[in-house]
């Protein structure tokens, strides 16, 4: 029998990690049992081989199902799911069953991340990734599903659908797929128009071409691409202007970025690659294709500080139901909420009442038996004095977060480090856990005593 393989960038949280599996029987008509759904990370003599194995769920002619970190190299979506005997290679199509994007974000909170960010990711799979069904997943705790979504909500939907998006997550009865390019041009007259200082963003038929305004260079920018909002919108655009017909030119006009910028680049950079995926223009200015063609689209992860926080986190919440997490943000994933006693939600604001800026953690652990918090900070072991360094600058958020909603936990902080074994005289005190590049599992012999008896 096959394995089913998830590979993600994020922390795999259990609900979704369900979604994922429900999705897969309903999708491919295999029978789904969910028992009673752990992830846990793969530790063998010691050693976490970087694998994660999905326990207490059954599915008819799957063997196991088995999980892995990835990072993409550009736009990469949340979630890749594979059907196959071993776990599929860099580049690999043969087996790829699904791709799933979801968030937690909503339309009130972030129109853009919400809506056109997401839509570019799909854009990147693709062009790079053969024809499965793909599936977008909102998970806004906040959602009403009674409320009329806004105009930037249904328009970025509308296209999502046009470009064979199933959608999970919203109310339906406001979406549909454009029918035509007359059809999309005329809803996007329709919306409001935005602050005077602002370049609308319009779209315009000719007949030999078609024109799209929008900045993707604010005048702070200086020519470079970093319109990040924009950079989502307009190649959303283009890429459903060609699912419904478009073959002439589409250029970008009243962008902002100079020829200087785009001679001297010599990386990828988002914006461009998908505009030489979409055969799009940019008016005034050239560049050259061949510069920005990937060659992947995502590769295992074996250098980032995440291995050892989501390892970590991961393992903590599966093993032991008395502890809990109640913020993260693992490095290059989504920011998470923080959690409050009373198991609601809320944002950790980026600046405090007085405009002092507030420095987060990757990770918080509570454990609620015996009364502790750990805040940890997750950083490579090259890298071990930068965060030793950051840990000392978390006094805002102890006092206007962690200590007025946990008053009675003793809080601590911590770094944990992944790469070279540069400890070979035990661990430095602040260290809590290190992970070498061969698997070994280090942990501080001052740790809590529950999280050797995680591991071991």
């Amino acid at each position: 029998m096959n394995n089913l393989y998830i590979l993600t960038e994020e922390r795999p949280k259990n609900h979704i990690v369900q979604q994922i599996i429900e999705l897969f029987g309903q999708k491919y008509s295999r029978d789904v049992e969910i028992i009673n759904l752990r992830i846990l990370p793969e530790i063998i003599n010691g050693k976490h081989d970087f694998n994660y194995e999905i326990t207490g769920v059954n599915i008819s002619n799957i063997d196991k199902i088995r999980l892995k970190v990835v990072s993409g190299d550009s736009s990469f979506v949340d979630y890749l799911i594979y059907e196959s005997h071993e776990f599929p290679n860099e580049n690999q199509k043969e087996g790829l069953k699904l791709i799933i994007e979801e968030t937690k974000t909503g339309d009130d909170e972030s129109r853009n991340t919400g809506v056109y960010q997401r839509i570019s990711k799909f854009i990147y799979s693709d062009y790079l990734l053969d024809e499965v069904p793909k599936i977008m997943i909102y998970n806004d705790s906040n959602y009403d599903p009674k409320k009329t979504p806004s105009d930037t909500s249904i328009f970025g939907t509308n296209m999502l659908l046009t470009q064979n998006v199933e959608i999970i997550g919203k109310n339906m009865e406001y979406f549909k797929k454009f029918d035509s390019i007359d059809e999309m041009i005329d809803f996007k007259d329709a919306m409001g128009s935005p602050p005077q200082n602002n370049v609308p963003i319009k779209i315009k038929k000719f007949p030999n071409k078609i024109t799209v305004s929008g900045r993707l260079s604010k005048p702070k920018d200086k020519g470079n691409i970093a319109h990040d909002p924009n950079i989502g919108a307009l190649t959303s655009i283009a890429y459903t202007l060609r699912l419904l017909g478009w073959d002439k030119d589409i250029i970008i006009e009243k962008h902002g970025v100079n020829q200087e910028y785009l001679h001297n680049r010599r990386r990828s950079n988002k914006f461009l690659t998908l505009a030489t995926f979409l055969d799009v223009k940019l008016e005034g200015v050239d560049f050259d294709v061949s510069n920005y063609l990937p060659t992947r689209y995502w590769h295992y992860e074996m250098r980032s500080e995440k291995i050892t926080t989501i390892f970590l986190h991961v393992l903590s919440i599966n093993k032991n139901s008395d502890i809990k997490s109640i913020y993260d943000n693992h490095a290059g994933g989504e920011r998470g909420y923080f959690t409050l006693k009373d198991e609601s939600e809320e944002t950790i604001n980026k600046r405090n009442r007085q405009g002092n800026v507030i420095a987060i953690p990757d990770l918080v652990l509570i454990n609620k038996k015996t009364k502790e918090m750990l805040v940890i900070e997750g950083k490579q072991s090259s890298r071990l004095q930068n965060g030793l360094i950051e840990i000392e600058s978390y006094d805002l958020i102890e006092q206007e977060y962690l200590r007025r909603e946990y008053p009675e936990y003793k809080i601590s902080r911590w770094v944990t480090t992944f790469g070279e074994n540069i400890y070979s005289n035990g661990l430095d005190d602040e260290v809590l856990i290190h992970i070498n590049l061969d698997g070994e599992i280090l942990i501080n012999q001052n740790a809590p005593k529950w999280i050797e008896e995680l591991v071991f």
